[in-house]
């Protein structure tokens, strides 16, 4: 099973499993990078939206594969573009302020995941903010990007390019 059908098949309890670890996780993740509300972010493997519910203020363009993008469209954010892509399949002129990869790329074989990174250099304005997060069980090492802060939160490790 790859990882969209089995992020499609999890969907539905996700939120339910997951919800209040990640929202933990992602409060301090955004707390790490400056934002506004005029902030454009694009977010990769969104999942149900949690990122997105912490960041009303901003407006962003969330890439989700998997039917987790149901649950994301239902809450109906109006900040929030959902785009049913893989980063791989994303085209835009657009660049933004922040990127984020929350736990992703621990899900990817090491060619996607350096397409991924690659994608998320391009699409990031310069003077903005990527933001990684891989589970530290993975021990997948990102400091060859020469991260401006690297740190532990929870299960992941979270590095800062900018």
């Amino acid at each position: 099973m790859d990882a969209i059908e089995y992020y499609s098949s999890i969907a539905p309890s996700y939120e339910a499993l997951y919800k209040e670890e990640q929202i933990e996780k992602i409060k301090r993740i955004i707390s790490l990078v400056p934002h506004t509300k005029n902030s454009r972010v694009l977010d990769i493997g969104a999942g149900t939206g949690l990122l997105e519910e912490n960041l009303k203020e901003c407006k962003i363009s969330a890439l989700e594969p998997s039917e987790m993008a149901d649950f994301l469209e239902a809450k109906k954010l109006p900040n929030v573009k959902v785009l049913r892509l893989k980063i791989s399949q994303f085209k835009s002129e657009e660049k933004f302020d922040l990127v984020f990869c929350i736990t992703v790329l621990q899900d990817l074989d090491k060619g996607e995941r350096e397409r991924c990174i690659k994608s998320a250099l391009k699409y990031c304005k310069r003077g903005g903010r990527i933001v990684i997060s891989v589970l530290g069980a993975s021990k997948i090492d990102l400091g060859y990007l020469k991260p401006i802060l690297t740190e532990k939160i929870a299960n992941d490790v979270v590095y800062v390019l900018g």
